[in-house]
């Protein structure tokens, strides 16, 4: 974990989280940064971006589909667990998904060179705690 001052919920959910497979941990980490409810002036577009790239290498038919988020029964649960939050605690838990996702070995060289290439979790911590 990046943060020491996390609260059981935003623990509890990361324990789930980190029990994902890779390419549900990126889906889920697009879909909550894509809703998020908490503003920050961060360009999250950059993290999606990436994280959709990383996303159709692990999954090539991710960009020729409609994904129906429905049909992910867990990732719904986790999302739900997510509105539960408070706003700090989903301002942290978005931290803590973003470090796990940079911490993941995703098996693929080049995978691995661009999440730590271009994945901002630092400075996106700085600036989402300090807002």
């Amino acid at each position: 974990m990046l943060l020491n001052s996390n609260t059981d919920k935003v623990i509890d959910l990361l324990d789930m989280f980190d029990d994902l497979k890779n390419t549900h941990k990126i889906r889920l980490a697009i879909y909550l940064l894509e809703n998020k409810t908490f503003d920050i002036n961060f360009n999250v577009k950059d993290i999606i971006i990436l994280l959709k790239e990383v996303l159709n290498k692990l999954d090539p038919s991710y960009s020729k589909t409609i994904v129906n988020f429905a049909k992910y029964k867990h990732l719904l649960f986790l999302s739900a667990k997510y509105l539960e939050l408070t706003e700090i605690e989903k301002k942290k838990f978005s931290i803590e998904m973003l470090f796990n996702i940079y911490e993941t070995d995703f098996k693929d060289k080049n995978i691995n060179k661009e999440i730590n290439k271009y994945l901002y979790i630092y400075d996106y911590c700085y600036v989402v705690l300090n807002k």
